[in-house]
C-alpha cells in the first residue's frame, strides 16, 4: 500500500507536457491506476503523448465532456453515457468486478438484488455502483480506506469494491475476520474516452491496446 501512494504521489505530481493527451483520472484507486498504465504504455506504443491529471470522478467527466481536458481513463460506458462529446475507444483497458466485502457471511448469489435489506458503503462518482445501489441503504465515501474503516467501526454491513483492490486485499490479509463474497456482483469493462476532437486518434489506440493484449 505505500509503494501504491508513493506511485501515485509521483504520478499526479509529473509536470505536464505541453503537447501530451491530458486525461483525467480518479484518484487513490489501484483499479484506475492500473487502467491508466495501460493506457500509458498503449499510447506509447501508437507515439501518442499522454499524461494523468487526478481530478474527482463527476467533476472530470464534466472537464473531459467540455475538452477542458482530453479524455478519461477507466470509466464505464454508464459513467459516459451523459457526456454526449466523449468518444470510446473500443477496447477495454481494465475489467471492474465490483465485489462485496463483510464480516458476515452473506449470500450475494442474485447480484445486486442479494444487497437489498443490508446497509451499505459505496464510493461516491462510481456511477455503476451508485446506480445499482440506488434505493438502498447507504453511505457514499470519497476514498478505499473510508469503506473500510466504516465497515470496521460497523457503520455499514458490506462494502463494494472491486474483487482485484489491492487495498482491500491487503486488509484482509492483514484481517481475516475480513471476508470476500462471491461471486462478484457484475463484471464490467472500463474504457479510454476521448473528447470528440481526438476521434482521428482513436483507431491508434485500439491496435495499440489489442497488441498489448497478444501473447
Amino acid at each position: 500500500m505505500k509503494a501504491l501512494a508513493t506511485l501515485l504521489c509521483a504520478l499526479f505530481s509529473a509536470p505536464l507536457q505541453g503537447q501530451d493527451l491530458q486525461l483525467y483520472l480518479i484518484p487513490g484507486t489501484p483499479a484506475h491506476l492500473e487502467a491508466w498504465q495501460t493506457v500509458e504504455a498503449a499510447a506509447r506504443r501508437a507515439g501518442i503523448g499522454v499524461a494523468a491529471r487526478a481530478l474527482p470522478p463527476d467533476r472530470g467527466m464534466v472537464l473531459a465532456n467540455k475538452g477542458e481536458v482530453d479524455g478519461a481513463v477507466g470509466r464505464t460506458e454508464l459513467a459516459a453515457s451523459a457526456y454526449p462529446d466523449l468518444v470510446r475507444v473500443p477496447e477495454p483497458v481494465y475489467l471492474y468486478a465490483p465485489t462485496a466485502f463483510a464480516y458476515r457471511k452473506y449470500d450475494v448469489a442474485n447480484g445486486w438484488k442479494s444487497l437489498r435489506g443490508h446497509t451499505l458503503c459505496v464510493r461516491r462518482g462510481y456511477t455503476l455502483t451508485e446506480r445499482r445501489t440506488s434505493g438502498m441503504q447507504r453511505q457514499r465515501l470519497d476514498s478505499d480506506a473510508s469503506l473500510l474503516r466504516m465497515l470496521r467501526q460497523g457503520g455499514c454491513q458490506i462494502v463494494v469494491m472491486d474483487r482485484r483492490n489491492t487495498v482491500v486485499q491487503a486488509a484482509m490479509a492483514a484481517d481475516p475476520d475480513l471476508l470476500e463474497l462471491l461471486p462478484p456482483l457484475e463484471e464490467v469493462p472500463l474504457y479510454l474516452f476521448l473528447h470528440k476532437r481526438h476521434t482521428a486518434l482513436v483507431p491508434r489506440l485500439v491496435e495499440a491496446l489489442r497488441q498489448l493484449k497478444r501473447p
